[in-house]
């Protein structure tokens, strides 16, 4: 019995590892991965595109000096300075349009992962919330592979991730969903919910005929033993062996005398007979049966529905606590960070506000990775919202279906 208790106990073990356990640990070693991935693609050829567009950038900036230049020269000696203002506004405005179409920053490539040098986006970091943008279907666009490889591995990367992303999510939801209806039951309510009746009443159908040789009641209520039949044995009379006896015997045995005849009985038909029975209970009595099982203990859970305005209040709450934390972090407002944390949780995603993008800021990398873990969390529990409000939405709509007659109430689908 120990071995097969504890093999029970290592087999439920493993399940409930591979079921909750196991899908959380792969989603969060495949962000890891993915971060360690698009770093390794990525991180160099972001230099390298610094390089590209810095010699873009300074042929550009040489022949908009050179114009501007000789538009002045041309113009020094015209008191109407209108018609230079005008060519300088034109040359300007080339000048913005082309350097917003390179993209180049100003910074010092060669400068790159040093102490004073421009910090790399495709850091662990950056890479590691690229990548939980990418399963969770946010997709910010603040950053996006710009290699062959790096935007093949992507679309892999997505086509595995999302599926495993999605899975997770209903499990865990699930898993939360039934842990919040637990302690709403058993702290929100107090203990009002409905509990199973533990007292069941079994019908016993009407005995036909009572064995005989069981107990009996006589008029004073005392129980009387009926006497057992007497046994169904025959035996002939053998006489004794004497020498005068042995006369005209067969091997020990007259000749005139009948072998001994036992007549075999079923030894249950016996003991049915014989043996003193319980009282059996009277026709048609209902019998209470106490069942002691833990289920009966517990609420059925299965009945509790969580009101909608309670899980508004959650997501409100975690919404709330995010733009409290990225308004610390970020120095945004509260209107900012509370449409950060909205756009994030509902996949939206524009990608206008994302935290970790101010590269000078020390804390970068460490924001990087808590959005990432807040982003994780949040999609979680708006997954364990969603689905304590359909439960809810369809126990409404059964209570409506019943009140209109079109459901029984002991319909339970």
């Amino acid at each position: 019995m120990g071995l097969k208790a504890r093999e029970g106990c290592c087999k439920n073990a493993m399940k409930f590892l591979f079921s909750h356990v196991g899908l959380c640990g792969m989603v969060v070693l495949y962000c890891v991965a993915g971060g360690f991935i698009f770093e390794h693609l990525e991180k160099n050829n972001e230099q390298q595109i610094c390089y590209d567009s810095k010699e873009e950038y300074e042929p550009m900036e040489n022949k908009t000096l050179t114009n501007m230049l000789n538009v002045i020269t041309e113009n020094d000696g015209n008191p109407d300075k209108s018609v230079m203002t005008i060519q300088l506004r034109v040359l300007l405005e080339t000048f913005r349009d082309n350097s917003i179409a390179i993209g180049y920053d100003g910074s010092v490539c060669a400068d790159y992962g040093k102490a004073d040098g421009p910090t790399y986006k495709w850091s662990w970091p950056g890479a590691l919330f690229f990548s939980v943008t990418v399963i969770s279907t946010i997709g910010y666009g603040h950053i996006a592979p710009k290699t062959f490889w790096g935007r093949l591995v992507c679309i892999a990367y997505a086509v595995l991730g999302i599926p495993l992303m999605l899975l997770c999510l209903a499990n865990i939801g699930d898993v939360l969903a039934d842990i919040f209806r637990f302690i709403y039951a058993k702290i929100c309510c107090c203990g009002c919910c409905r509990r199973k009746d533990k007292t069941k009443v079994v019908q016993i159908k009407p005995v036909a005929q009572e064995p005989e040789g069981a107990w009996r009641s006589d008029k004073t209520g005392n129980m009387v033993i009926p006497k057992a039949p007497p046994m169904k044995h025959e035996f002939s009379k053998i006489p004794p062996k004497t020498p005068e006896s042995m006369k005209g015997m067969t091997n020990g045995r007259p000749d005139d005398v009948k072998p001994v005849r036992i007549i075999p009985m079923d030894v249950k038909s016996y003991k049915t007979q014989h043996e003193p029975h319980r009282p059996m209970p009277l026709r048609n009595d209902p019998v209470l049966d106490d069942d002691s099982d833990d289920e009966d203990d517990d609420f059925d859970d299965k009945k509790i529905t969580v009101p909608l305005t309670v899980t508004m209040i959650v997501i409100a709450g975690y919404i709330f606590g995010g733009a409290v934390l990225f308004g610390l972090w970020e120095s945004w407002d509260w209107l900012q960070s509370a449409y950060f944390c909205f756009i994030t949780l509902s996949t939206i995603g524009f990608g206008d506000v994302v935290p970790g993008t101010d590269f000078d800021n020390p804390q970068a990398q460490a924001q990087l990775v808590l959005g990432a873990i807040y982003v994780l969390f949040g999609m979680a529990i708006l997954s364990m919202c969603f689905s304590l409000m359909q439960d809810e939405i369809i126990a409404k709509c059964k209570w409506v279906g019943q009140k209109l007659g079109i459901l029984d109430k002991n319909d339970d689908e």
